[in-house]
């Protein structure tokens, strides 16, 4: 393989990647749960002694630093996993949170945890990203996606489709795992090719990149960060995670497909370490006036 490059599909059409992403959650979300807690995202660590699900608590909270949320505001979560960034909103802020993702064991899963922890102020249902049909225009106040964006095939339509459910001055909070160069060749793009096939993501587009992606659907960009080195540390926390957990009972958990998962988490963290892989964090907002404010591409 000579060349690859990071701003499109490295294989698949996107039903199909639909289909196997929605099975992957539906098959192993009970098994990450108990392997890595109530939450299925990376760690914010600044100590040496947070637990992981400390720093993946912080992570939230630095996130949320980032914004201003009030009781009043209706927000979505796009891709939410088990539930726990929607619960935290809920919860802490007393916003009105709706939970999407494409598997439907995850919705029982947030929903149960919802009913158990009594926040009745966050609901959960089976949605795809790149329509959110359920959704008319200028509904929500955030739109916030953690660590969803990085397996979504189609990432424009995703970026216009929050533009279009965002009220005039609402906000899409976006962190995801981004690509540290626009092409890749040699060994570097079978490395990148091979990481994107195993965690069963479509592609990483790099910092830069999304900025163009969001800023040319008329967002404007209010931060733009790079937190690599404050979460690399998770996937060495992950992987010693699951040295507790035989391969067997590792398969037993989350099946064939989990047990892949587990084996490939090594390729995620030596993406971080060698700079192949980044973590960006998005903030920008749709202007109030209602105007498009479109960066040439």
């Amino acid at each position: 393989m000579r060349k690859i490059t990071t701003d499109h599909p490295v294989t698949q059409d996107r039903s199909t990647m639909t289909r196997h992403i929605a099975d992957f959650w539906d098959k192993t979300s009970e098994g990450w749960q108990t392997i890595w807690g109530p939450h299925i995202h990376h760690g914010y660590f600044e100590a040496d002694h947070e637990t992981p699900v400390e720093a993946q608590e912080n992570l939230i909270k630095k996130l949320l630093a980032l914004l201003e949320i009030s009781p009043h505001h209706e927000i979505l979560d796009v891709g939410c996993g088990l539930g726990g960034s929607s619960l935290y909103l809920a919860k802490n802020y007393g916003a009105r949170v709706t939970g999407i993702t494409l598997s439907p064991k995850q919705v029982e899963m947030a929903s149960c945890a919802a009913k158990e922890k009594r926040v009745k102020n966050a609901y959960f249902k089976v949605e795809d990203a790149l329509s959110l049909a359920s959704f008319p225009d200028k509904t929500f106040d955030l739109v916030w996606s953690l660590e969803s964006c990085e397996q979504f095939y189609d990432k424009p339509l995703f970026i216009k489709q929050a533009f279009r459910v965002l009220k005039p001055g609402g906000r899409l909070l976006l962190a995801t795992w981004c690509s540290g160069a626009e092409v890749y060749s040699g060994l570097q793009a079978r490395q990148y090719r091979k990481l994107c096939m195993s965690l069963q993501l479509p592609y990483m587009p790099t910092l830069p990149r999304y900025v163009t992606l969001l800023e040319q659907e008329g967002f404007v960009t209010e931060q733009a960060l790079d937190w690599s080195m404050k979460v690399e540390r998770t996937w060495e926390a992950g992987l010693a995670s699951l040295q507790a957990y035989s391969l067997f009972n590792i398969y037993k958990m989350t099946g064939w497909r989990g047990l892949l998962f587990a084996k490939d988490a090594r390729l995620m963290r030596d993406a971080f370490l060698e700079g192949r892989v980044k973590y960006g964090v998005f903030l920008v907002n749709k202007p109030s006036s209602g105007m498009r404010f479109r960066r040439s591409p």
